[in-house]
């Protein structure tokens, strides 16, 4: 039915075209950007929103910093404890607790063990491997 009428058509081709120009030239978005900024489980992200002047448009780009590490698994622990005291989750928070103490005691020995475990994963040793990711997860 769009493509009976002839005038309809050419509104699709001009809104379309309206919005290829919406792309093409950002200059008009300046200052009407959002900015909103995060950390989760896999680092920092910031997320940057724009919007046409009509509300017709809109994109958002997400962007995670590069050249950072990744939390290790402790601070992600302790993130998620802090998480728990908040709402009052104890029982959880007592075994966050638990194994962040266990993780840290065994710190020396899982850095080994990780190396190890990479190293055999390189050089495609998968039945070491099983045994190595075996022994990581007992001593978190």
């Amino acid at each position: 039915m769009l493509f009976r009428n002839f005038n309809n058509l050419n509104r699709l081709f001009r809104d379309l075209n309206s919005f290829d120009e919406f792309f093409d030239d950002l200059s008009h978005l300046k200052d009407k950007e959002q900015v909103q900024t995060g950390k989760d489980e896999n680092g920092e992200w910031e997320r940057r929103t724009y919007v046409s002047d009509t509300g017709l448009f809109s994109y958002s780009f997400l962007t995670r910093k590069t050249g950072t590490q990744k939390l290790d698994e402790i601070s992600n622990l302790k993130n998620m404890l802090e998480d728990a005291v908040e709402k009052q989750e104890f029982e959880k928070a007592v075994e966050l607790r638990d194994k962040i103490k266990k993780i840290e005691d065994n710190k020396e020995e899982l850095s080994k063990l990780n190396n190890e475990l990479n190293e055999c994963i390189k050089n495609q040793n998968f039945e070491r491997a099983i045994v190595l990711r075996d022994t990581i997860k007992k001593l978190k």
